[in-house]
């Protein structure tokens, strides 16, 4: 019996020793099981993708290895500045400060000028009890602002859907100057009625600088022990690190002083990065460093692109992207909110985020730094180039139509001369499309390269063509054709990067085709198929025409490859009705309402297809159906507003309302002087003419139905006034 009481008493001594010593071998192991995830965000504003180097930031660096890189574009409903970005960070949605711009104070700290507490002043003015530590005191103002804004957009909707899932929110640190302060972590980190449980972003947060030229510095010392004390209590912690901004706002410091103070900065910048992520588990915690602002001197070169860098759970090491963008290395601000939210593994139901969570992927073996930041100088090379390229080309359109209009009017010897100058606008678009992927030094190189590619392929097409400017444009038309169509299909590689297309900087548009070439794709299309009609007559090109036409009008429209929401009733209504007309099918009610029924099934068609798709896949065709769906007819309402606000600004404000104004200024001269002369153009040529009738509607629908529908407009229009001109300088000519 002793022996048996005696061997169960050294059976539970091992038990307990065995328990004891695997208990004592595995405490991280057992923290990270039972402990909740965080998510770490760090807002550095006015950081660049140019800053980070592994000698300078090797803690930023590191992660730029560890983690994902990405480029973040920074739009708003206003500017690129501290205040607006990070309304639109933690709106997910695009936002803007107004008068106040953003009072976000400890509840217990006093506000400016107003002689009340934070929590007194919040309570007066929104009439809500205080329960959060931090507020944001004239969250009224810009609720009231942004409902004039044409927007759905939800100040605080991160914060807000954290909140009501029982998740709480810290916020640390400001970017107070000693002039004025600056809250921008409240603005990202709070919830729909401006109030951050947990943080401190007041006096403490920063110090007295007492070296180099700033007054006051961010407390890295203070923050750090706040992020030990909050790390059990919140799952969000947010940290604004302002210290670049700091230095913009300072007084102005001769360049050698400022690049020292600057890289001091830096240095603390990144070793409080490399301190929070060394307290990051990657299999349960979050860890987000994000650019909040473009620095002014970025800027100043058009790059506006800030870096964004994500490691920890759910992101693997390679190059950040999302369904917003589409596109390796490229994310939106908007993208942010999300992101946070499916870490958390919640959605935003209510669908007042119009951005998408980002992913990371494999680099394939490239340098993931080094990659960014060339896909940041190349863009910022087409920003500088775009305007000086396209008001260039806008200016020389309209001289090449006044010359024109002088040789058909009073100088009849210029014909020679004048003819493979408009040969040449039209070509300026094919010369435009692959320009900006040759590499060339520095940025005149490229206006200079555009110029003399544009001289010398207008010649070798007149050659060819045997000196006929008519058949020269219609072999340079047929050529763009060509080459857009091989481009859309290869994911548009020209297009995204041409001084044609669009910039993925300003966050409008990211992938597919854009406006500009859609306009050009829809006026050559229409100019080359009623050309060759108009040679060969035949029934059965009618066919191929037809195929050709439905396969443009899925190359502008398709969810996977144009992507164009406009375009899907832009392109059926010019190319069906250009159909039509080439059938000499007579234009009455009944066959313009059948016309118009098709047209709408076939738009009703492509939106329902992107709609089921999966969210992640979805253009913003789908995505605003779907929000049209969930808000009903105010939804559609505030779209229609929103296209004719942007409308009507670029009407009133882009260079290319000049040429399209111009356009058809002689369009309409031209059909009353020379007297008959269109008359007998349409006489010689009717299947020509007929193309002309269509490219007009392709160019008063663009400019109906599209947010920027004057682009869109004048570059169709383009197709229809120079080969009017080349037939009337020679109406024998074709």
């Amino acid at each position: 019996m002793n022996k048996k009481i005696a061997f169960q008493r050294l059976l539970v001594t091992l038990s307990a020793a065995f328990i004891i010593f695997l208990a004592g071998s595995l405490p991280v192991q057992a923290a990270s099981s039972e402990g909740s995830p965080t998510a770490y965000v760090i807002l550095v504003d006015k950081l660049s993708v140019n800053d980070i180097d592994p000698t300078a930031t090797p803690g930023i660096y590191h992660l730029t290895r560890q983690g994902a890189i990405g480029l973040a574009s920074n739009r708003t409903l206003r500017a690129r500045n501290t205040i607006d970005c990070s309304l639109t960070l933690g709106a997910g949605n695009l936002a803007r400060g107004y008068k106040n711009d953003l009072l976000g104070f400890n509840k217990e700290e006093l506000v400016p000028e107003r002689e009340k507490t934070a929590g007194q002043l919040y309570r007066s003015l929104t009439g809500i009890e205080d329960q959060g530590h931090l507020l944001l005191v004239n969250l009224p103002e810009i609720l009231e602002g942004l409902n004039k804004e044409h927007v759905n957009t939800v100040p605080g909707a991160l914060g807000e859907i954290l909140r009501a899932n029982q998740l709480k929110v810290c916020v640390l640190g400001n970017g107070d100057n000693g002039i004025g302060k600056m809250r921008s972590g409240i603005a990202v980190g709070m919830d729909g009625s401006g109030q951050v449980p947990l943080g401190d972003v007041g006096p403490s947060v920063c110090r007295f600088a007492s070296s180099g030229y700033l007054s006051y510095e961010t407390n890295y010392e203070y923050i750090s022990a706040q992020i030990e004390n909050y790390r059990s209590q919140a799952d969000l912690i947010i940290i604004d690190l302002s210290d670049l901004a700091r230095l913009e706002s300072a007084d102005t410091a001769l360049p050698e002083v400022s690049a020292r103070e600057r890289k001091h900065y830096l240095e603390k910048i990144d070793q409080m990065v490399a301190r929070v992520s060394r307290q990051v588990d990657p299999d349960q915690d979050l860890m987000l460093l994000v650019g909040l602002s473009p620095a002014a001197k970025e800027m100043d070169w058009k790059n506006n692109f800030t870096p964004v860098l994500a490691y920890g759970k759910g992101f693997s090491s390679g190059i950040l992207t999302s369904a917003t963008s589409r596109r390796d290395y490229i994310v939106a601000n908007t993208d942010f909110a999300p992101t946070v939210l499916k870490f958390f593994n919640l959605e935003d139901k209510q669908r007042v985020m119009i951005g998408q969570a980002m992913t990371s992927k494999p680099a394939r073996g490239a340098d993931n730094l080094a990659a960014a930041s060339k896909l940041s100088a190349d863009t910022s090379t087409a920003n500088r180039l775009r305007p000086i390229v396209i008001k260039g080309y806008v200016i020389l359109q309209i001289i090449s139509i006044l010359l024109a209009l002088m040789v058909i009017f009073w100088i009849k010897k210029g014909k020679q001369v004048i003819k493979p100058l408009l040969v040449s606008m039209v070509t300026i678009p094919l010369v435009l499309l692959p320009l900006n992927k040759i590499s060339l030094p520095g940025d005149w190189s490229y206006v200079i390269a555009a110029v003399v590619i544009t001289i010398v392929l207008t010649k070798l097409v007149m050659y060819f063509c045997k000196g006929s400017s008519f058949k020269s444009f219609v072999a340079v038309s047929l050529i763009t054709v060509l080459m857009i169509n091989l481009d859309i299909i290869l994911g548009a590689p020209m297009i995204k990067s041409s001084l044609l297309g669009y910039d993925p900087m300003t966050g409008a548009r990211y992938y597919g085709i854009g406006n500009e070439y859609m306009g050009v794709l829809i006026g050559s299309s229409i100019a080359v198929a009623a050309s060759i009609y108009e040679k060969y007559k035949n029934r059965w090109l009618l066919t191929i025409i037809a195929v050709f036409f439905m396969l443009e009008c899925y190359l502008i429209a398709g969810p996977s490859l144009g992507a164009n929401s406009d375009g899907l009733l832009t392109a059926p209504i010019a190319f069906l009705l250009t159909f039509l007309l080439l059938r000499n099918v007579k234009m009455n009610p009944r066959v313009i309402s059948r016309l118009l029924m098709i047209v709408i099934l076939v738009a009703a068609g492509g939106t329902f297809y992107d709609m089921q798709r999966p969210v992640e896949m979805q253009t913003h065709i789908g995505r605003a159906a779907n929000q049209i769906v969930a808000g009903g007819w105010q939804e559609i309402l505030l779209i229609i507003k929103r296209k004719m606000a942007m409308n009507i600004k670029l009407i009133r404000y882009t260079i290319w309302s000049y040429v399209f104004m111009v356009i058809l200024l002689v369009v309409s001269l031209l059909l009353v002087r020379p007297v008959g002369a269109m008359q007998q153009l349409r006489q010689q040529h009717p299947y020509i003419f007929k193309g002309f009738i269509g490219i007009i509607t392709a160019a008063f629908v663009a400019l109906l139905v599209n947010d920027s529908g004057i682009v869109a407009a004048s570059t169709t229009s383009i197709y229809l006034v120079f080969p009017i001109l080349m037939l009337m300088l020679n109406i024998d000519e074709a």
